[in-house]
């Protein structure tokens, strides 16, 4: 029998009725649903990391281009290993084995290999297989979860009284609750550590062995580290430096030395989430005139989200135990010692854990009042309007307990606490123009305004907003010459006002970048000397500048920030169309153009590098000074991380990535449906096969960012970092078959297409090549047999057990979950019973 996982399971019933000689009813509805998670282990196209990280559980030196270590220290080292002059490491490729030994991580797609690794293919340091022995990189997505676990119970309440024609009452609830979990591999350290001195973020940690005004990421070990005296050949490494990073406090052999590291000893990052919803509405609607009726309503509702995440580290006292003289013995039995996988014991493992508790609540409020009826009547018919006023009142609320400071493993954020409100005033008119006229069945002109007067405040950082008074408005025009034929065309002006995230919310990220620095990038290979100029002016070090080769999937970090200043963005959506109704077939084709101005977006950090690196029109010159070039922060020659200059929309005081007002998006497309009925009586007097297609051809997806570089995303798929949902292939449709026999029983099947994408950093780094996905096709299948008061239906989806495709750089496991299926073939059984 096969093997079956990521089982789901839903129950759900309704129960209502009238009361009060049919004035009155009611009805309850309850679900529970509980979905089973999928960890990446389980798909073999999700069990290896698609992406490389430069945090490893063995520990890795950092290599200072300004007080570098001895090449010819390492080739003595390497060449006492045994290892071939041809693959002697350089001095920025070396990590730690258990044994005080060193190993050389290798160089992608270059001669030079992993050499000296003393730990096993399935050890704890668990190498990526899709790049060892090429090079080193830790595979952290096997233990990752690939379909989150869910458990969730909801109900919904609603129910009117009518008192008579003027007076009808309404109300209605709901409530949710649910709950999740998730997993990520150990915690991987590249939190902020500043001079004891420094007044930047509480986000970052504090040593006196980092230069005051200066900030690295990972950690800094003193060259008295007692674990770091019982290595002969890190001594001899650490003796063998001569120059001066400005970065650390000391020169030469003094300076501290630089680390990166995963704690594989504090286990594995979990986040457990709990999520309840309270809503509640009640209301009275009636008729107050002949042909005129009014509605009011009042609903309030709340959201509580808990979350507890385990596994962090607490990177300030991970520093103490290695600035400790006896290596933080005295703190915790053994101490730390990051050279190598080490023992860690749980009295350490107590001392660095930090258990995060964040809690994240909204309210929100919301009174509207409306009228509506017929204000004259005109030769096509009534003319009909709807005046009305809306209130909305929310209030956020993030309290990041133990993650708001020098945390590493969950994303860190800081403390929010703010209020919006709108006051709205609207209406719409229905009028009708023709009827029953010679080519116009019917004309009618349908208009829509609104005015909404928006304020925020910032509580948290007593910040004021200034109000924002914005007009929302729109018309439709449709125009029916036969009855089987109508054509439609609208224009809507709409206004959305910055949501909570995006004005007061914090907090860091690690987006996927390429760079172009790399010895083996187009980039390198067209613009020769201007490029090795630039790529060594922005942190490539002199001795590497001809060989340093970066490494696929790579993270850098950054730091998000609420921003108070923002504005609301402005849209115009044009559509224009007709709808079909003949000979059987039904039918629409609409075309839609939708432009997004004053756009709310956090800068893309991919533009930000390609933009330093001449790929478009903003730094042609290559100049090492431009402000694209200003924020990047390289580590062992990588790109480590990036902040954002005031020039470019950054925080003025940090460098913080904020969200702004800046640049558009355009798109516009065809949607197309048809659908047919064809009977078949031959079969039998019931008996008929139906069809529908949906199509959707994607034109244009134009996105304007800093500086005023367009770029058109249509027919690109996503990688991390770029946001969820921003894959855009040109085509996507589903064809549904379904052939009824009779009342009774009915076949069905569905097919859904998938256009080939190229990859979104393709557009962004012009030149280079990266791999899209291909065309999709899933197809599923369903019978449905209904018996009395029973409907029994069996399923299969992605019948074929159609494999997510692959490509490089990517959202998640190599694909892009969010458009792709990733849990395979899968069948389902369910029954409804009506009473």
């Amino acid at each position: 029998m096969p093997q079956t996982d990521a089982r789901e399971y839903q129950i759900s019933g309704t129960i209502g009725g009238n009361f009060a000689e049919d004035r009155g009813n009611f009805a309850l509805s309850v679900e529970y649903a509980e979905r089973q998670g999928l960890i990446k282990a389980q798909r073999p196209f999700a069990a290896q990391a698609t992406s490389t990280t430069g945090s490893f559980p063995t520990g890795s030196l950092v290599n200072s281009a300004s007080n570098p270590y001895s090449q010819t220290v390492v080739n003595s080292i390497f060449t006492a290993y045994g290892v071939p002059t041809a693959q002697l490491p350089r001095t920025n490729q070396l990590a730690f084995n258990s044994d005080g030994t060193l190993f050389g991580v290798g160089t992608f797609n270059s001669p030079v290999d992993v050499v000296n690794f003393r730990y096993g293919l399935n050890s704890p340091a668990n190498p990526n297989l899709n790049y060892f022995p090429d090079f080193y990189s830790y595979n952290f997505d096997i233990v990752n979860i690939l379909v989150l676990p869910l458990e969730r119970y909801s109900a919904f309440t609603r129910g009117n009284y009518k008192v008579n024609d003027a007076v009808e009452f309404f109300v209605q609830g709901a409530y949710t609750n649910y709950k999740s979990s998730t997993a990520l591999a150990p915690t991987p350290v590249s939190t902020g550590i500043v001079n004891t001195t420094s007044t930047a973020s509480g986000l970052n940690a504090r040593s006196p062995l980092v230069a005051p005004g200066q900030r690295i990421t990972g950690f800094v070990v003193p060259v008295t580290n007692p674990f770091l005296q019982a290595s002969p050949d890190l001594v001899a490494l650490v003796n063998s430096r001569t120059g001066d990073d400005p970065l650390l406090t000391g020169s030469g052999a003094a300076e501290g030395v630089r680390i990166g590291y995963r704690f594989l000893g504090t286990g594995l990052r979990e986040q457990q989430l709990e999520n309840e919803v309270i809503q509640g509405l009640a209301g009275l609607r009636g008729e107050f005139a002949p042909n005129w009726r009014y509605e009011a309503y009042y609903s309030w509702g709340k959201t509580v989200i808990d979350q507890r995440a385990t596994g962090n580290v607490n990177v300030q006292r991970v520093q103490q135990l290695l600035e400790a003289p006896d290596g933080g013995v005295s703190l915790c039995a053994g101490g730390f010692n990051p050279f190598g996988i080490q023992p860690f014991s749980q009295a350490c493992v107590d001392f660095v854990d930090e258990v995060g508790v964040t809690k994240t609540t909204f309210t929100q409020k919301v009174a509207q009042a409306y009228i509506t009826g017929q204000l004259a009547e005109l030769p096509a018919g009534p003319l009909s309007v709807v005046f009305g006023a809306e209130k909305r009142d929310f209030r956020y609320e993030f309290d990041p307990g133990a993650l708001f400071g020098p945390i590493a493993g969950f994303n860190t954020s800081t403390p929010d606490l703010g209020t919006n409100s709108f006051l709205d005033f609207f209406g719409e008119a229905s009028i009708p123009i023709l009827k029953d006229a010679p080519l116009a069945e019917s004309l009618e002109l349908s208009l829509t305004a609104r005015h909404s007067k928006s304020d925020f405040n910032d509580i948290q950082n007593g910040i004021d907003g200034t109000p924002s008074n914005d007009w929302s408005y729109g018309g439709t025009l449709t125009w029916s010459p036969v009855r089987e034929l109508r054509f439609r065309a609208s224009y809507q002006h709409s206004v959305r006002a910055p949501n909570f995230g995006e004005l007061f919310s914090g907090g860091g990220s690690f987006p996927q970048i390429f760079d172009p620095c790399s010895n083996n990038s187009n980039f390198r290979a067209t613009r020769g000397a201007a490029a090795a100029t630039i790529c060594q002016a922005t942190g490539v070090s002199a001795a590497t500048i001809n060989t340093f080769v970066a490494t696929p999937g790579a993270q850098a970090f950054i730091t998000v920030t609420g921003n108070p200043n923002l504005k609301p963005e402005k849209s115009d959506a044009f559509t224009a169309g007709f709808v079909f109704n003949a000979l059987g077939f039904t039918g629409s084709l609409d075309y839609y153009n939708i432009k997004v101005s004053d756009t709310i977006f956090s800068p893309d950090v991919n533009e930000i590098i390609a933009s330093c690196y001449g790929y478009n029109d903003i730094n042609p010159n290559l100049n090492a000074t431009n402000p694209y070039c200003g924020g990047l922060f390289r580590s062992n020659n990588n790109i480590a991380a990036i902040f954002l200059p005031e020039s470019l929309g950054g925080d003025p005081a940090t460098g913080y990535f904020q969200a702004v007002n800046q640049g558009s998006v355009k798109t516009s497309g065809i949607d197309f449906q048809l659908g047919y009925n064809l009977p078949t009586e031959f079969v039998g007097p019931e008996s008929s096969i139906n069809f529908n297609l949906l199509l959707n051809y994607l034109f244009d997806f134009k996105v304007t960012g800093l500086g005023g570089l367009q770029t058109d995303y249509a027919g690109t798929a996503s990688y991390f970092g770029a946001g969820l949902g921003t894959s855009f292939p040109e085509w996507k449709g589903t064809m549904n078959v379904g052939f009824n026999l009779n009342k009774g029983l009915s076949l069905q099947s569905r097919v859904r297409y998938i256009d080939a994408m190229e990859n979104r950093a393709a557009r962004q780094y012009i030149g280079e090549t990266f791999t899209g996905p291909g065309s999709v096709w899933y197809f599923d299948f369903a019978v449905q047999g209904q018996v009395e008061n029973m409907t029994l239906r069996l399923g299969l989806n992605n019948a074929f057990d159609r494999k997510p495709p692959t490509y490089a750089p990517n959202v998640q496991s190599g694909t892009d979950p969010s458009t792709y299926d990733v849990i395979g073939r899968r069948f389902y059984v369910s029954a409804r019973l009506k009473f």
